[in-house]
This record gives C-alpha cells, sequence and structure tokens, in this order.
C-alpha cells in the first residue's frame, strides 16, 4: 500500500527543500527579533509617551516597513524556489537581501520608540547585508537567500545573549 507520498532524489526537490527551509527560518527569525523586547513593551511605551499621537504614527511607520520588509522577503523566497541554482539579478537581489535590510530598519524605528535609542547590532546587520550584495551578484539566489538567513541568525543571537539572565528592561520612551 502506498502513503502517497513520493520522495525524489532530484536536485530540484532537494534544492527547493532547502529552499523553503531556509524562507521558514528567516520568518522565524524576523518574528523573533520583532518581538524582542520592542514589540513586547510597545503598548507601554506609546502609553508612557509624553506625545501619544507622535508615538503611535512612530510606531505604524515601523510597522510599515517591517510589513514592507517581510513582503519584500516572500518575494525573493518566491525567487530563490523558482531559479535557485540559477544567476542572481540585481533586482532578485534587492529583494532577497533588501526584504531583511528593509524589515531591520523598521525594527529600529520601533526600538526608538520604545526605548529612544537605535540597537547598533541592527545596524550591523543592514550594513552586513548591503556588502554583501556585491559578491552575492555573482552567486545563485539560493546563497543570497542563506547569507540573509545567517544575518538575521546573527541579529536574533546577538539580541538573546543581550538579554540572557537579565530582566525585562521597561520602556522608555523619548519624552
Amino acid at each position: 500500500m502506498s502513503s502517497g507520498l513520493v520522495y525524489s532524489h532530484h536536485p530540484a526537490t532537494l534544492v527547493a527543500t532547502t529552499a523553503l527551509a531556509i524562507s521558514f527560518l528567516s520568518t522565524v527569525l524576523m518574528w523573533k527579533i520583532y518581538y524582542y523586547r520592542s514589540g513586547e513593551l510597545l503598548a507601554d511605551a506609546v502609553a508612557m509617551s509624553s506625545n501619544r499621537a507622535a508615538a503611535g504614527r512612530m510606531a505604524g511607520v515601523a510597522h510599515l516597513l517591517m510589513v514592507l520588509g517581510i513582503i519584500a522577503a516572500a518575494a525573493g523566497s518566491e525567487v530563490v524556489l523558482s531559479r535557485a541554482n540559477g544567476p542572481s539579478h540585481p533586482a532578485w537581489l534587492a529583494v532577497i537581501l533588501g526584504g531583511p535590510a528593509l524589515f531591520l530598519i523598521g525594527r529600529i524605528r520601533l526600538e526608538q520608540v520604545v526605548f529612544n535609542r537605535i540597537a547598533i547590532r541592527r545596524l550591523i546587520g543592514i550594513a552586513a547585508l548591503v556588502l554583501l550584495a556585491p559578491p552575492l551578484s555573482f552567486a545563485p539566489p539560493l546563497l543570497a537567500a542563506i547569507a540573509a538567513a545567517v544575518v538575521l541568525l546573527g541579529v536574533a543571537l546577538a539580541d538573546a545573549r543581550l538579554r540572557a539572565g537579565r530582566p525585562t528592561e521597561p520602556p522608555s520612551p523619548a519624552k
């Protein structure tokens, strides 16, 4: 009796599986980076702000940037799934690497609302994504997706390292 599942050793199947895993990992990492402290404390920070309307607008812009980054990253995943091993094109790299970078820019704005500061580790992540673009223009899209996931993993690990053993920091919005 057949289970109905077909396993293939075909290289395209293996590449598609890898690409799906990388896309899933990137999605999980973006969620983890979003929720890290600022996402947890956003409502309290807006409530504490001396200018709630401005804090709310800034939080809205932050979320818009993060959503646009996620949409671009999803478009990048589609490129990787359809052309994982082919040559890269600048527009493809723009969504594969630019999506996570735009997400991190939005996340920086969110941290400004909650803590009135900029996290250097997120700027480093953005810089890494920008600096990886030229050499990755000679690599297949799958390698660019892996590089983006590694950068996001680095940011998430830096967040976790910073938080380890420390109590949750209270919000400190701009006055």
